[in-house]
């Protein structure tokens, strides 16, 4: 009896289960070659699904994690899979970026083949949050049980499949109602007679899953079950592969009695007996691995629409803040035009008329609305900062804080000097000061040490 069929070495509906996982999802050989893997994979570590095709797991750990990560899998391979597997280490992406990760590997056997599953967190934004942490490992408990127990299952059933050949089954007392009801998903057998197709046996999930009874099920054609004509073409195709191959397989949606719709892979084989021809088969539902899908996708969108929304109050920051400069600039620029004015109309209607002018621009300050506009902005996007960063250094001045609001979203000295009218020399001397109250040494980076609050 042929095996499941495969895609990149990995049997196919692994395959589907690891693609609709949420969490970072691989397999890989005993070897340690990747052999498929989903896309929160590949955007983690940059690189394409070309390119990591054939890569060994090795070529994505750091260095200096190489030889005890190594060792942690030759013990799986060796002990099995009775003991959880968790490991923390660095991997190293395509463009060099070092990322601390917790790995969970898991042995899952199908048809007899070993595989090893291997399911990640990125620890960089929760490494200090023990609570999530503690929930994303349960969860990967949970993937990883969920995983397990399916393929148990299928590994049954590949093992039911093959007895069922070997032994033309349809005479067999081996054959039994007690065989069929244990098998996961719905059986069905039909006769082929002409060029019709006639349901002879079926198991207890064919009618406790889809409605229909005894009497109802025998001699039913399997178009009667597919209202979809679509769907039951696609059925139709794969009935006659497997007369010309000898089994198929089809993803197809199959509706119950009472017309819910619901996703099954079939697989189907050939198979003669007394000189009649039967092809029989397995169902098994894709709600589950669907659901996963699903998850995934609105993860993924929901994903793009947060960093879209950061990424453009991040562009409104930088906005205000440079209006503020602007600002800043005009007024000052208009101040310095009014004093050649007053130079040239002493004693005049006109001079008093700007002098009054100039005091009001003087007194009347634009910096406090300014900021409180561009303050509410920022704690959007960077919510604790201001909170975090006095609680750590409560001797910073407010003058500071705005210091490090600006260098929190990268604007340069120059900018930096513009909006807050002080010169390059005095750009200096506050960065001197803030680095001073927080004892950071020569060799660290300011901003670097900033963008962690």
């Amino acid at each position: 009896m042929s095996q499941q069929d495969t895609l990149n070495g990995v049997p196919f509906s692994l395959e589907m289960i690891i693609k609709g996982m949420p969490e970072h999802a691989y397999i890989f050989s005993k070897e340690g070659k990747l052999l498929t893997w989903n896309k929160n994979i590949e955007i983690l570590l940059e690189y394409s699904a070309k390119e990591l095709k054939n890569k060994f797991v090795t070529e994505l750990i750091c260095k200096d994690d190489k030889d005890r990560v190594a060792n942690k899998f030759i013990e799986l391979i060796v002990d099995g899979d009775d003991k959880e597997r968790i490991i923390e280490y660095c991997i190293e992406t395509k463009h060099g970026r070092i990322i601390p990760c917790l790995a969970m590997r898991s042995v899952v056997i199908v048809d007899g083949i070993e595989y090893m599953a291997g399911i990640l967190i990125n620890l960089t934004k929760i490494h200090n949050d023990k609570k999530e942490l503690k929930g994303r490992i349960t969860k990967m408990n949970l993937l990883k049980s969920q995983l397990q127990d399916y393929y148990n299952k299928i590994d049954q059933l590949n093992q039911v499949k093959i007895e069922l050949q070997e032994n033309h089954f349809i005479n067999s007392k081996e054959f039994n109602n007690i065989l069929i009801n244990n098998l996961p998903g719905i059986f069905y057998l039909c006769e082929k007679v002409d060029d019709k197709f006639y349901i002879k046996r079926w198991n207890d999930n064919f009618e406790t899953k889809l409605g229909y009874s005894k009497n109802e099920l025998l001699n039913m054609q399997p178009y009667q079950t597919f209202t979809n004509q679509k769907e039951y073409a696609k059925v139709e195709k794969a009935i006659q592969q497997i007369f010309t191959t000898g089994s198929a397989q089809v993803t197809a949606i199959f509706n119950t009695k009472d017309g819910r719709p619901i996703p099954y892979l079939f697989d189907g084989y050939l198979l003669e007996d007394n000189g009649k021809t039967y092809f029989m088969g397995i169902g098994m539902n894709l709600s589950y691995q669907i659901l996963l899908e699903k998850k995934q996708k609105l993860q993924e969108q929901e994903k793009l629409k947060s960093t879209e929304l950061l990424e453009s109050n991040k562009r409104e920051l930088i906005t205000t803040a440079l209006e503020r400069s602007k600002t800043s600039k005009i007024i000052d620029d208009t101040l310095k035009n009014i004093d050649k004015l007053l130079v040239k109309h002493i004693g005049t209607d006109l001079y008093n008329d700007l002098t009054s002018i100039q005091n009001k621009l003087k007194t009347q300050s634009t910096e406090q609305d300014n900021w409180e506009i561009f303050r509410l902005r920022f704690t959007k996007v960077h919510k604790n900062f201001f909170i975090n960063l006095k609680e750590t250094h409560p001797t910073l001045s407010k003058s500071e804080l705005k210091f490090c609001a600006y260098l929190r979203i990268h604007l340069s000295s120059h900018q930096i000097s513009s909006v807050l009218n002080i010169t390059n020399e005095g750009i200096k001397k506050s960065r001197y000061r803030i680095r001073k109250k927080m004892e950071l040494e020569s060799i660290d980076s300011l901003e670097d040490y900033i963008a962690q609050f």
